[in-house]
């Protein structure tokens, strides 16, 4: 399959298992840690590694009390319930969790083997007095942290494509592909329609993923 798509099952929402995969080509030593930084760079390129969170993506507004407006949940071992996102950012590891550097993330509940995957899904709360145009407050970069011992893993991200019962996993180039955050009625293959609209009060969830370059 091809570059742009939306990503199947992405969102809150959603109970799909199968939306982002990461499979390593050696065997790990502890569970990964999903974290998330600023990037500095031009979409889709990313920074080498993420040292701050200053960007209002994680800083959050007002109008969401301040809170990191990205979420994640590991579904390595089983579905998220429907409405995953939790109300707030827990301090450390919690599975799902808003993400914010170091100060809180998720840690997935198994310990790949070789040629072994984990998996995810994103969300990303928008209050309506976010910042506009987005240009850079909105660029964030997922990172997994992971130890081993011997030979060092390849490792290789997918979304998926597909369908929940039979997902088509896409490999994704770091640095060359990224995600946008959209309305549910942004189309894979036209640009313009690549936004979220802001809600006049409140917040609102992403309506769909969309793996583009």
């Amino acid at each position: 399959m091809a570059i742009p798509f939306k990503v199947v099952g992405a969102g809150n929402g959603s109970t799909a298992q199968n939306v982002y995969k990461i499979t390593f080509s050696q065997a790990l030593s502890s569970p990964p840690v999903y974290k998330a930084w600023d990037n500095s760079q031009t979409f889709p390129a990313r920074d080498v590694s993420g040292t701050t969170t200053s960007h209002e993506i994680f800083t959050g507004t007002t109008a969401n009390g301040n809170k990191p407006m990205l979420s994640l949940v590991a579904t390595t071992s089983s579905a998220p319930s429907s409405n995953w996102k939790p109300a707030s950012a827990t301090s450390g590891s919690a599975n799902p969790n808003r993400l914010k550097g170091s100060l809180s993330y998720v840690t997935d509940p198994t310990t790949p083997g070789a040629g072994e995957s984990i998996r995810f899904n994103m969300c990303l709360e928008a209050p309506y007095d976010a910042t506009v145009p987005s240009t850079s407050s909105m660029n964030f970069m997922i990172a997994i942290t992971y130890t081993y011992t011997g030979s060092a893993p390849t490792v290789t991200w997918y979304a998926n494509e597909g369908s929940e019962s039979s997902p088509v996993w896409t490999s994704l180039t770091p640095g060359t592909h990224g995600i946008k955050f959209c309305n549910a009625s942004a189309v894979a293959n036209d640009t313009t329609t690549h936004k979220l609209t802001l809600p006049l009060s409140g917040t609102i969830d992403d309506g769909c993923q969309i793996v583009t370059t």
